[in-house]
Protein backbone atom coordinates (compact mmCIF):
# COMPACT_ATOMS: atom_id res chain seq x y z
CA UNK A 1 0.00 0.00 0.00
CA UNK A 2 1.51 3.59 -0.71
CA UNK A 3 1.59 5.52 1.74
CA UNK A 4 0.48 9.37 1.22
CA UNK A 5 2.76 12.04 1.07
CA UNK A 6 2.68 14.24 4.00
CA UNK A 7 1.03 17.71 4.31
CA UNK A 8 2.66 20.52 3.63
CA UNK A 9 3.54 22.23 7.28
CA UNK A 10 0.92 25.32 7.62
CA UNK A 11 3.50 26.86 9.66
CA UNK A 12 6.33 27.91 8.05
CA UNK A 13 8.40 29.09 11.02
CA UNK A 14 9.31 25.41 11.77
CA UNK A 15 10.85 24.86 8.52
CA UNK A 16 12.61 27.98 8.30
CA UNK A 17 14.11 27.08 11.65
CA UNK A 18 15.33 23.79 10.18
CA UNK A 19 16.69 25.69 7.14
CA UNK A 20 18.57 27.98 9.45
CA UNK A 21 19.78 25.00 11.56
CA UNK A 22 20.75 23.12 8.42
CA UNK A 23 23.23 25.70 7.53
CA UNK A 24 24.35 26.68 10.59
CA UNK A 25 27.16 24.37 11.13
CA UNK A 26 28.22 25.52 7.35
CA UNK A 27 28.51 28.98 8.65
CA UNK A 28 32.09 29.92 7.89
CA UNK A 29 31.61 27.41 3.92
CA UNK A 30 28.87 30.34 3.65
CA UNK A 31 30.46 33.26 4.65
CA UNK A 32 33.54 32.18 2.75
CA UNK A 33 31.19 31.81 -0.30
CA UNK A 34 29.99 35.62 0.27
CA UNK A 35 32.94 37.04 0.44
CA UNK A 36 34.33 35.67 -2.52
CA UNK A 37 31.07 36.94 -4.44
CA UNK A 38 31.52 40.54 -3.07
CA UNK A 39 35.67 40.65 -3.73
CA UNK A 40 34.78 39.31 -7.66
CA UNK A 41 31.89 41.45 -8.29
CA UNK A 42 32.53 45.09 -6.63
CA UNK A 43 36.35 46.30 -7.25
CA UNK A 44 35.89 48.73 -4.35
CA UNK A 45 35.85 45.92 -1.77
CA UNK A 46 38.98 44.01 -3.58
CA UNK A 47 41.43 46.18 -1.62
CA UNK A 48 44.65 44.76 0.30
CA UNK A 49 44.79 41.65 2.39
CA UNK A 50 43.76 43.32 5.51
CA UNK A 51 40.94 44.83 3.88
CA UNK A 52 39.77 41.78 2.49
CA UNK A 53 40.05 39.80 6.26
CA UNK A 54 37.62 42.70 7.55
CA UNK A 55 35.03 42.31 5.14
CA UNK A 56 35.43 37.98 5.65
CA UNK A 57 34.91 38.96 9.59
CA UNK A 58 31.95 41.10 8.41
CA UNK A 59 29.70 39.00 6.27
CA UNK A 60 30.71 36.34 9.01
CA UNK A 61 28.95 38.17 11.45
CA UNK A 62 26.09 39.33 9.29
CA UNK A 63 25.63 35.19 7.86
CA UNK A 64 25.49 34.26 12.28
CA UNK A 65 23.32 36.85 12.79
CA UNK A 66 20.74 36.38 10.04
CA UNK A 67 20.93 32.75 10.85
CA UNK A 68 20.03 33.23 14.75
CA UNK A 69 17.00 35.48 13.45
CA UNK A 70 15.72 32.71 11.30
CA UNK A 71 16.02 29.94 13.90
CA UNK A 72 14.46 31.30 16.68
CA UNK A 73 11.65 33.54 14.66
CA UNK A 74 13.16 36.83 16.21
CA UNK A 75 12.20 40.45 14.81
CA UNK A 76 15.04 41.83 12.22
CA UNK A 77 14.84 44.89 13.64
CA UNK A 78 15.51 44.06 17.62
CA UNK A 79 19.18 42.73 16.73
CA UNK A 80 22.30 45.25 17.21
CA UNK A 81 24.70 44.49 13.50
CA UNK A 82 27.58 42.33 14.53
CA UNK A 83 30.50 44.86 15.86
CA UNK A 84 32.74 43.47 12.84
CA UNK A 85 30.21 44.78 10.64
CA UNK A 86 30.90 48.22 12.09
CA UNK A 87 34.18 48.34 12.09
CA UNK A 88 34.21 47.53 8.23
CA UNK A 89 32.07 50.32 7.93
CA UNK A 90 34.47 52.46 9.71
CA UNK A 91 37.31 51.44 7.53
CA UNK A 92 36.08 52.05 4.23
CA UNK A 93 35.40 55.39 5.43
CA UNK A 94 38.49 55.71 5.96
CA UNK A 95 39.98 54.79 2.39
CA UNK A 96 37.34 56.81 1.09
CA UNK A 97 35.50 53.96 -0.69
CA UNK A 98 31.96 54.86 -1.75
CA UNK A 99 29.52 54.43 0.28
CA UNK A 100 27.30 52.82 -2.84
CA UNK A 101 29.89 50.43 -2.84
CA UNK A 102 28.73 49.24 1.17
CA UNK A 103 25.12 49.21 -0.27
CA UNK A 104 26.11 46.97 -3.29
CA UNK A 105 27.75 44.53 -0.81
CA UNK A 106 24.95 44.20 1.48
CA UNK A 107 22.52 43.67 -1.83
CA UNK A 108 24.70 41.05 -3.61
CA UNK A 109 25.14 39.28 -0.20
CA UNK A 110 21.63 39.09 0.62
CA UNK A 111 20.78 37.64 -2.87
CA UNK A 112 24.16 34.85 -2.24
CA UNK A 113 23.04 33.71 1.47
CA UNK A 114 19.22 33.42 0.40
CA UNK A 115 20.29 30.91 -3.02
CA UNK A 116 21.69 28.88 -0.17
CA UNK A 117 18.30 29.16 2.39
CA UNK A 118 16.55 28.42 -0.84
CA UNK A 119 18.26 25.44 -1.50
CA UNK A 120 18.11 23.81 1.82
CA UNK A 121 14.18 24.72 1.58
CA UNK A 122 14.05 22.49 -1.05
CA UNK A 123 15.86 19.58 0.69
CA UNK A 124 13.46 19.49 3.93
CA UNK A 125 11.00 16.99 3.71
CA UNK A 126 7.04 17.95 4.92
CA UNK A 127 7.11 21.46 4.91
CA UNK A 128 6.03 23.53 2.00
CA UNK A 129 9.25 25.16 0.21
CA UNK A 130 7.70 27.88 -1.26
CA UNK A 131 6.10 29.25 1.88
CA UNK A 132 9.14 29.03 4.15
CA UNK A 133 11.33 30.27 0.78
CA UNK A 134 9.17 33.41 0.90
CA UNK A 135 9.75 33.80 4.91
CA UNK A 136 13.17 33.59 4.14
CA UNK A 137 12.73 36.65 1.82
CA UNK A 138 11.12 38.93 3.95
CA UNK A 139 13.21 38.17 7.22
CA UNK A 140 16.75 38.52 5.37
CA UNK A 141 15.30 41.68 3.23
CA UNK A 142 14.00 43.02 6.17
CA UNK A 143 17.40 42.43 8.20
CA UNK A 144 19.42 44.06 5.30
CA UNK A 145 17.35 46.67 5.05
CA UNK A 146 17.37 47.56 8.78
CA UNK A 147 21.65 46.95 9.05
CA UNK A 148 22.05 48.80 6.33
CA UNK A 149 20.78 51.90 7.49
CA UNK A 150 23.05 51.44 10.64
CA UNK A 151 26.64 51.01 8.55
CA UNK A 152 25.73 53.39 6.27
CA UNK A 153 25.15 56.02 9.63
CA UNK A 154 28.42 55.05 10.90
CA UNK A 155 30.10 55.03 7.87
CA UNK A 156 29.02 58.52 7.20
CA UNK A 157 29.67 59.43 11.24
CA UNK A 158 33.27 58.38 10.37
CA UNK A 159 33.91 59.90 7.51
CA UNK A 160 32.93 62.95 9.29
CA UNK A 161 35.75 62.17 12.47
CA UNK A 162 38.45 61.19 9.72
CA UNK A 163 37.71 64.52 7.87
CA UNK A 164 37.98 66.95 10.71
CA UNK A 165 40.98 65.13 11.91
CA UNK A 166 44.33 66.40 12.47
CA UNK A 167 45.73 64.62 9.36
CA UNK A 168 42.78 65.48 7.00
CA UNK A 169 44.68 68.29 5.05
CA UNK A 170 48.09 66.66 4.81
CA UNK A 171 46.35 63.40 3.44
CA UNK A 172 44.28 65.09 0.73
CA UNK A 173 47.62 67.03 -0.33
CA UNK A 174 49.77 63.49 -0.32
CA UNK A 175 46.82 61.96 -2.50
CA UNK A 176 46.72 64.89 -4.81
CA UNK A 177 50.98 64.36 -5.24
CA UNK A 178 50.59 60.55 -5.42
CA UNK A 179 47.62 61.05 -8.46
CA UNK A 180 50.12 63.64 -10.20
CA UNK A 181 47.62 66.24 -9.51
CA UNK A 182 49.65 68.99 -7.75
CA UNK A 183 51.71 70.58 -7.43
CA UNK A 184 52.02 72.23 -11.30
CA UNK A 185 54.39 75.01 -10.59
CA UNK A 186 57.11 76.42 -8.24
CA UNK A 187 54.60 78.57 -6.09
CA UNK A 188 52.27 75.69 -5.65
CA UNK A 189 55.18 72.99 -5.26
CA UNK A 190 56.10 75.50 -2.10
CA UNK A 191 52.61 75.60 -1.05
CA UNK A 192 52.06 71.71 -0.91
CA UNK A 193 55.83 71.46 1.07
CA UNK A 194 54.27 74.10 3.41
CA UNK A 195 51.34 72.60 4.12
CA UNK A 196 53.09 68.83 4.49
CA UNK A 197 56.29 70.34 6.29
CA UNK A 198 58.06 68.09 3.62
CA UNK A 199 60.14 69.12 0.95
CA UNK A 200 60.30 67.08 -2.25
CA UNK A 201 64.06 67.92 -3.02
CA UNK A 202 65.43 65.20 -1.39
CA UNK A 203 66.41 61.56 -1.94
CA UNK A 204 62.75 59.76 -0.39
CA UNK A 205 62.54 56.47 1.34
CA UNK A 206 59.09 55.42 1.26
CA UNK A 207 57.36 53.19 4.53
CA UNK A 208 54.54 52.16 5.38
CA UNK A 209 53.96 50.96 8.94
CA UNK A 210 51.02 48.72 10.42
CA UNK A 211 50.15 47.52 13.36
CA UNK A 212 48.24 43.75 14.10
CA UNK A 213 46.30 45.52 17.16
CA UNK A 214 44.73 48.51 15.37
CA UNK A 215 42.84 50.89 17.44
CA UNK A 216 39.50 52.08 17.48
CA UNK A 217 39.07 56.04 16.83
CA UNK A 218 42.26 57.81 15.32
CA UNK A 219 40.69 60.95 17.00
CA UNK A 220 40.90 60.01 20.50
CA UNK A 221 42.94 56.47 20.21
CA UNK A 222 46.71 56.83 21.67
CA UNK A 223 47.61 54.06 18.74
CA UNK A 224 47.98 57.02 15.93
CA UNK A 225 50.12 58.64 17.99
CA UNK A 226 52.50 55.58 18.87
CA UNK A 227 52.49 54.72 14.82
CA UNK A 228 54.12 57.97 14.79
CA UNK A 229 56.49 57.43 17.24
CA UNK A 230 57.95 54.26 15.20
CA UNK A 231 58.29 56.37 12.23
CA UNK A 232 60.28 59.21 13.99
CA UNK A 233 62.62 56.77 15.55
CA UNK A 234 63.07 54.90 11.96
CA UNK A 235 64.17 58.55 11.23
CA UNK A 236 66.79 58.80 13.61
CA UNK A 237 67.93 54.91 13.03
CA UNK A 238 68.66 56.18 9.42
CA UNK A 239 70.26 59.36 9.81
CA UNK A 240 67.28 60.93 8.16
CA UNK A 241 67.83 64.84 6.84
CA UNK A 242 64.70 66.37 8.31
CA UNK A 243 61.87 65.56 9.96
CA UNK A 244 59.27 62.66 8.52
CA UNK A 245 56.15 62.89 6.44
CA UNK A 246 53.34 61.09 8.25
CA UNK A 247 49.81 60.46 7.62
CA UNK A 248 47.28 58.47 8.18
CA UNK A 249 45.93 55.88 5.66
CA UNK A 250 43.61 54.16 7.99
CA UNK A 251 43.22 53.59 11.66
CA UNK A 252 45.98 50.82 12.25
CA UNK A 253 48.64 51.99 9.62
CA UNK A 254 50.22 55.21 8.20
CA UNK A 255 52.55 56.40 5.30
CA UNK A 256 56.07 57.44 5.94
CA UNK A 257 58.29 59.21 3.91
CA UNK A 258 62.25 59.57 4.88
CA UNK A 259 64.26 62.46 3.71
CA UNK A 260 67.41 60.73 2.91
CA UNK A 261 70.87 62.21 1.92
CA UNK A 262 72.04 59.47 -0.80
CA UNK A 263 69.74 56.58 -2.20
CA UNK A 264 71.48 53.81 -0.03
CA UNK A 265 69.36 50.88 1.00
CA UNK A 266 68.46 50.97 4.40
CA UNK A 267 70.20 48.31 6.30
CA UNK A 268 67.97 45.62 7.45
CA UNK A 269 69.39 44.83 10.88
CA UNK A 270 68.84 48.93 11.38
CA UNK A 271 65.61 49.15 10.27
CA UNK A 272 64.67 45.15 12.57
CA UNK A 273 66.51 46.57 15.96
CA UNK A 274 64.69 50.16 15.45
CA UNK A 275 61.17 48.34 14.99
CA UNK A 276 61.56 45.49 17.76
CA UNK A 277 61.76 48.50 20.68
CA UNK A 278 58.08 48.73 19.75
CA UNK A 279 56.70 45.53 20.29
CA UNK A 280 55.86 42.27 18.06
CA UNK A 281 52.83 43.56 16.59
CA UNK A 282 54.72 46.34 14.83
CA UNK A 283 55.51 45.91 11.27
CA UNK A 284 57.37 48.34 8.79
CA UNK A 285 57.38 47.66 4.35
CA UNK A 286 60.12 50.26 2.66
CA UNK A 287 59.95 51.12 -1.11
CA UNK A 288 63.96 51.84 -2.24
CA UNK A 289 65.15 55.14 -1.99
CA UNK A 290 64.40 57.42 -4.91
CA UNK A 291 64.52 61.25 -5.16
CA UNK A 292 62.60 64.04 -6.60
CA UNK A 293 58.62 64.07 -7.14
CA UNK A 294 58.73 61.06 -9.20
CA UNK A 295 60.85 59.25 -6.29
CA UNK A 296 58.31 60.53 -3.89
CA UNK A 297 55.74 58.59 -5.67
CA UNK A 298 57.49 55.48 -6.79
CA UNK A 299 59.05 54.91 -3.37
CA UNK A 300 55.47 54.74 -2.16
CA UNK A 301 54.28 52.36 -4.48
CA UNK A 302 56.76 50.08 -3.82
CA UNK A 303 56.30 49.83 -0.20
CA UNK A 304 52.70 49.49 -0.58
CA UNK A 305 53.35 46.29 -2.69
CA UNK A 306 56.00 45.47 -0.01
CA UNK A 307 53.62 46.05 2.46
CA UNK A 308 50.65 43.45 0.75
CA UNK A 309 52.83 40.41 0.07
CA UNK A 310 53.79 40.75 3.83
CA UNK A 311 50.30 40.70 4.77
CA UNK A 312 49.58 37.96 2.22
CA UNK A 313 52.78 35.82 3.78
CA UNK A 314 50.75 35.74 7.00
CA UNK A 315 52.28 35.35 10.49
CA UNK A 316 55.56 33.86 8.39
CA UNK A 317 56.23 37.45 7.43
CA UNK A 318 59.22 39.07 9.44
CA UNK A 319 58.72 42.66 11.21
CA UNK A 320 60.54 44.41 8.20
CA UNK A 321 60.08 43.73 4.61
CA UNK A 322 62.10 45.43 1.81
CA UNK A 323 61.18 46.12 -2.07
CA UNK A 324 64.60 45.69 -2.57
CA UNK A 325 64.27 41.98 -1.53
CA UNK A 326 61.04 40.80 -3.05
CA UNK A 327 59.91 43.26 -5.42
CA UNK A 328 59.76 40.57 -8.46
CA UNK A 329 57.58 38.58 -5.89
CA UNK A 330 55.61 41.55 -4.56
CA UNK A 331 55.12 42.54 -8.53
CA UNK A 332 54.39 39.03 -9.36
CA UNK A 333 51.60 38.91 -6.44
CA UNK A 334 49.88 41.56 -8.32
CA UNK A 335 47.75 38.23 -9.59
CA UNK A 336 48.30 35.99 -6.96
CA UNK A 337 46.01 32.98 -8.60
CA UNK A 338 48.23 33.46 -11.61
CA UNK A 339 51.73 33.53 -9.06
CA UNK A 340 50.44 30.65 -7.75
CA UNK A 341 49.78 28.78 -11.17
CA UNK A 342 52.82 29.71 -12.18
CA UNK A 343 54.48 28.51 -9.63
CA UNK A 344 54.07 25.20 -9.74
CA UNK A 345 54.13 25.16 -13.68
CA UNK A 346 58.06 25.74 -12.30
CA UNK A 347 58.33 23.80 -9.69
CA UNK A 348 56.02 20.76 -10.13
CA UNK A 349 56.12 18.34 -7.66
CA UNK A 350 58.34 20.63 -5.92
CA UNK A 351 55.42 23.07 -5.02
CA UNK A 352 53.78 19.80 -3.07
CA UNK A 353 52.18 21.30 0.32
CA UNK A 354 54.11 18.71 2.54
CA UNK A 355 56.92 19.42 5.17
CA UNK A 356 59.61 17.08 3.62
CA UNK A 357 59.69 19.11 0.30
CA UNK A 358 58.83 22.23 2.02
CA UNK A 359 62.45 21.48 4.00
CA UNK A 360 63.79 20.78 0.03
CA UNK A 361 62.44 24.14 -1.12
CA UNK A 362 63.97 25.75 1.34
CA UNK A 363 67.48 24.29 1.23
CA UNK A 364 67.75 25.18 -2.57
CA UNK A 365 66.46 28.75 -2.24
CA UNK A 366 69.08 28.96 0.18
CA UNK A 367 71.44 27.20 -1.86
CA UNK A 368 70.95 29.04 -5.03
CA UNK A 369 70.50 32.66 -3.30
CA UNK A 370 74.49 31.86 -1.97
CA UNK A 371 75.54 31.19 -5.47
CA UNK A 372 75.83 27.41 -4.57
CA UNK A 373 77.87 27.38 -1.72
CA UNK A 374 77.26 24.30 0.39
CA UNK A 375 79.21 25.67 3.15
CA UNK A 376 77.38 29.01 3.31
CA UNK A 377 74.22 27.28 2.48
CA UNK A 378 74.78 24.74 5.62
CA UNK A 379 75.84 27.86 7.92
CA UNK A 380 72.91 29.43 7.40
CA UNK A 381 70.63 26.40 7.73
CA UNK A 382 72.60 25.39 10.97
CA UNK A 383 72.80 21.71 8.98
CA UNK A 384 75.77 19.71 7.81
CA UNK A 385 77.02 20.23 4.45
CA UNK A 386 76.16 16.85 3.76
CA UNK A 387 73.00 17.32 4.62
CA UNK A 388 72.52 20.37 2.01
CA UNK A 389 74.22 18.61 -0.84
CA UNK A 390 71.62 15.55 -0.50
CA UNK A 391 68.33 17.95 -0.15
CA UNK A 392 69.56 19.80 -3.55
CA UNK A 393 70.05 16.51 -5.23
CA UNK A 394 66.81 15.34 -4.19
CA UNK A 395 65.00 19.06 -4.87
CA UNK A 396 65.72 17.96 -8.56
CA UNK A 397 64.57 14.87 -8.26
CA UNK A 398 61.48 15.73 -6.62
CA UNK A 399 61.16 18.33 -9.80
CA UNK A 400 62.56 16.11 -11.69
CA UNK A 401 64.30 18.51 -14.07
CA UNK A 402 67.95 20.46 -13.11
CA UNK A 403 68.31 23.93 -11.79
CA UNK A 404 72.02 24.06 -10.69
CA UNK A 405 73.41 24.02 -14.51
CA UNK A 406 73.39 26.36 -16.91
CA UNK A 407 71.20 24.67 -19.18
CA UNK A 408 68.23 24.69 -16.09
CA UNK A 409 65.97 27.46 -15.65
CA UNK A 410 67.63 28.41 -12.68
CA UNK A 411 66.40 32.07 -12.87
CA UNK A 412 62.87 31.02 -12.90
CA UNK A 413 63.25 28.23 -10.09
CA UNK A 414 64.87 31.08 -7.97
CA UNK A 415 61.90 33.53 -8.38
CA UNK A 416 59.32 30.36 -7.64
CA UNK A 417 61.11 29.68 -4.62
CA UNK A 418 60.97 32.66 -2.99
CA UNK A 419 57.16 33.02 -4.04
CA UNK A 420 56.63 29.96 -2.62
CA UNK A 421 58.63 31.02 1.07
CA UNK A 422 56.30 33.95 1.06
CA UNK A 423 52.77 32.96 -0.22
CA UNK A 424 53.47 29.25 0.51
CA UNK A 425 53.62 26.01 -1.73
CA UNK A 426 49.30 26.39 -2.70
Amino acid sequence: MIEPSPLPDAHPVTAVAEVAGALAPRRAEVSASITDVLATRIDELRGDPALRDLLAASVEGNVETILHVLRHDLAPRRVEPPPAAMEYARRLAQREVPVNALVRAYRVGQSHLMEWAFAEATRRPGHDAAAASQKIVLVVMDYVDHVTQQVVAEYEAERERWRRGRHALRLARVRDVLAGRTPGDADERLAVESTLSYRFAPVHLGLVVWTDDPPGDPAVDPGLAALERVALDLAAALDAVGRPLVVPWDAGSVWVWLPRRDDAVPPRDVLERAVARHGPAVHVATGAPLSGLDGFRTTHDQARRARDLALAAGTGAPAVTLFDEVGAVALLCADREGARAWVRRVLGPLADDDPGVARLRETLRVFLATGGSLATTARRLQVHRNTVKYRVGRAEEVRGRPVTTAEGDRLDVELALLAAAWLGSG
